[in-house]
């Protein structure tokens, strides 16, 4: 049986946040959340999440700003893996997203089970399974 994961999901619109918390809660992870990119910042620099699922496009900050700053200051206790998700599907977007976190989801693009699929394959990488 896999590990619950602590997972932190940054996204301002709220259908899509209550969305990728209700299933993930429904796979048994322990969600928590961030509407803004100051919040995120916050929670993040707690660090200790699995995974991070971070929407770029945020009010306060942006989720490439959050990245740069942890890079300059890390969390006392890592995350051990940041998933950008966004909208945006444009070439430099897109390596920048790979060179400041772990990967990226088109959320347009994305499906509930989909969802699922991607948070396991990644949460595979870093968890041990037990």
């Amino acid at each position: 049986m896999e590990d619950m994961a602590k997972i932190l999901i940054v996204e301002d619109e709220k259908f899509l946040r209550d969305l990728y918390a209700d299933t993930l809660k429904n796979e048994g992870h322990e969600i928590d959340s961030a509407e803004d990119g100051e919040t995120a910042l916050q929670k993040m620099r707690q660090g200790g999440f699995d995974l991070v699922l971070l929407d770029i496009i945020l009010p306060k900050m942006n989720g490439f700003d959050i990245m740069e700053r942890l890079a300059k200051e890390p969390p006392t206790t890592p995350n051990k893996s940041v998933i950008f998700i966004t909208n945006i599907d444009k070439g430099e977007e897109i390596k920048r997203a790979l060179r400041l976190g772990n990967g990226y989801f088109i959320k347009s693009k994305i499906t509930p089970g989909d969802l699922i699929r991607e948070v396991n394959l990644y949460l595979s990488q870093g968890l041990p399974q037990t």
